[in-house]
């Protein structure tokens, strides 16, 4: 089991609430409330704003709007849900699928440096009558008894010789 895995199992039972930043290449941050998965970011994979603009959920002005008015109280989701643009269980499953992929690929950093910081959280949010934080935890259970991603063997190069 690498050092993510095992620090994000340690987490999760301990239920604690913060931010596991992933240190390396690509890195990223996978966020708790109350020991689950809440969200999680990677610049090696669209965030839940590029998803939603990329699909035509929502056009790019409507994620300006939300995103400007809500980021700096963790309320984006919140006021996707409150205007009309989305309902609960498609954002729900859009959270979840940006989740489940941006945890894919910070598994696959075997040791990389972790620091967990206590009490930050994501500038989504988290959003009522849905249970993102149930659905964050089967999708950590399942990458986390998964075993880890198998590396593509390097090319090797042939020098006429």
């Amino acid at each position: 089991m690498n050092s993510l895995r095992r620090r994000l199992t340690t987490l999760a039972e301990a239920g604690c609430t913060g931010a596991l930043h992933v240190g390396g290449t690509p890195g990223g941050v996978v966020y708790l409330v109350a020991g689950r998965i809440t969200h999680a970011e990677s610049p090696a994979c669209p965030g839940i704003g590029a998803r939603l603009v990329g699909c035509g959920r929502l056009s790019a002005e409507q994620w300006r709007a939300a995103y400007a008015a809500g980021h700096g109280e963790g309320r984006v989701g919140r006021l996707l849900l409150r205007d009309g643009h989305l309902g609960h269980h498609e954002l729900a499953c859009r959270v979840v699928a940006t989740i489940t992929a941006a945890t894919q690929v910070l598994l696959e950093a075997d040791d990389a440096p972790l620091r967990f910081v206590p009490g930050e959280r994501h500038w989504f949010g988290t959003f009522p009558h849905c249970d993102l934080g149930t659905l964050g935890s089967e999708t950590a259970k399942r990458l986390l008894t998964r075993p880890a991603p198998r590396r593509r063997p390097r090319a090797r190069t042939h020098t006429a010789g």
